[in-house]
């Protein structure tokens, strides 16, 4: 065997053998060339060293591969001959040793960061709140990241730790509900290979959000949970580009995407995880109508989880930028669901998520009837339809933002701000 240290690895290299990071994962196959966007995502995964299984014989002649235009040959390594790597027999014991102390790194630095938020919520309630819930975040997305990787260099999904995790989330999530709906993705987001990981955490802390509002039991929302954070892992079976592309599928490609929930029950299935969480992965693409997919079912005889699955799959679909569209705001995701076209989703679930995140969902920014201007930073669970607002530009006597509870009078919301007027709001308040 032959160690590559991926930084010193070039763009467009190519290798006679194929590339590998185990016995397990094949990173790259023979005469396929390296690319630059690849040595990033192995960097932030945090891969330093790949390997090249050796034929046999005599090195084979390196072949200068040219572009339409004549161009200068692409640099060629063959990682026998090379004088810049050394060649060394994989030690599959330290390499999977080195993941395991990441793994419970990652872990360590997650439960860390929750002791000092929650002693700072304690402490300072309304001190830099909004960013210490970011950070609080973007670790969890962060391990959601680590579990997919996990599976794919590993094959491997541990139960125990993701449904520790879920736990810590279920109790973030009960006290910061709605600063953690206030995160939104940017355009940016559409453009990250790693939307997967990122869908998966907005649809888990949505499932949460659904589950506590109609009092799940804690056991049953750590399985709902656990199956929110991974109900997308047989989309890595499947060629990047049908989840990747911006352009229309065929009727074939969207038939072969729409596997991935069967490839993900067996996944599950081979990983001995629990029964519901294999069914709500494999049903979280299922509709009321018997339009879904992939069995056809209808109303009860979908699972509860498939059912709340669907709903938050939906919902953070329809706010998030892919490559093929923009996101659409809050209020029309709210609307949509809640019109519940074709009846498609149950109606238990739409009315606990429209309770949760209000009519005008948290976030939203909104016109009322005196004239003023606000921002949605509370539901309401008397009545979705009159939410908290803060008050653009004003303070309460302690020279906080002002909240108003909003009525059917004076502080009545009239709609929605447009984007125009968005932007404006925006300008304004940096």
């Amino acid at each position: 065997m032959v160690s590559l240290q991926v930084a010193e690895l070039n763009n467009k290299q190519r290798f006679p053998t194929r590339l590998i990071l185990d016995n397990h994962f094949i990173v790259l196959d023979n005469n396929i060339s390296f690319t630059s966007t690849l040595q990033s995502r192995l960097v932030e995964w945090g891969f330093k060293t790949i390997y090249s299984d050796e034929r046999p014989g005599a090195p084979k002649a390196a072949v200068p591969i040219e572009t339409e235009e004549k161009a200068a040959p692409e640099t060629v390594v063959h990682s026998a001959s090379s004088k810049n790597f050394e060649t060394v027999d994989i030690d599959l014991d330290t390499l999977n040793e080195e993941y395991e102390n990441k793994s419970d790194a990652m872990n360590a630095k997650l439960k860390d960061t929750l002791t000092d938020m929650n002693i700072a919520i304690k402490n300072f309630p309304n001190k830099n709140r909004m960013e210490n819930v970011t950070t609080v975040y973007n670790e969890f997305l962060a391990y959601t990241h680590q579990v997919f990787t996990r599976y794919v260099t590993h094959k491997e999904l541990r139960l125990s730790e993701i449904s520790e995790t879920i736990s810590l989330l279920i109790d973030f999530i009960k006290i910061n509900k709605k600063y953690l709906l206030l995160l939104q993705p940017s355009e940016e987001h559409k453009l990250d290979k790693n939307f997967i990981t990122s869908h998966c955490l907005r649809c888990t802390i949505l499932s949460i959000i659904i589950a506590l509002q109609i009092n799940m039991p804690r056991s049953k929302i750590i399985e709902l949970g656990a199956a929110a954070l991974i109900h997308e892992i047989g989309q890595i079976k499947l060629p990047p580009q049908l989840y990747l592309t911006d352009k229309p599928l065929s009727p074939q490609a969207r038939n072969l995407l729409a596997t991935h929930t069967v490839l993900g029950f067996n996944i599950l299935k081979e990983m001995n995880f629990p029964l519901p969480v294999q069914v709500g992965v494999l049903e979280h693409h299922e509709r009321e109508n018997g339009q879904g997919y992939p069995r056809h079912l209808t109303g009860d005889k979908i699972s509860a989880y498939g059912k709340i699955l669907a709903v938050a799959c939906s919902y953070e679909a329809i706010t998030s930028p892919r490559h093929y569209k923009e996101a659409r705001s809050l209020y029309e995701a709210t609307i949509e669901v809640l019109m519940n076209k074709d009846k498609r989703y149950d109606d238990i679930v739409i009315k606990a998520l429209v309770a949760a995140v209000s009519l005008f969902p948290i976030g939203t920014y909104v016109y009322l009837a005196n004239g003023k201007i606000g921002q949605v930073t509370e539901s309401n669970p008397s009545d979705p339809r009159l939410p908290i607002v803060e008050l653009i530009g004003e303070k309460n006597e302690a020279g906080n933002p002002k909240t108003v509870m909003t009525d059917n009078d004076k502080n009545k919301i009239v709609r929605v701000l447009n984007k125009e007027e968005l932007k404006g709001v925006q300008a304004y308040i940096k």
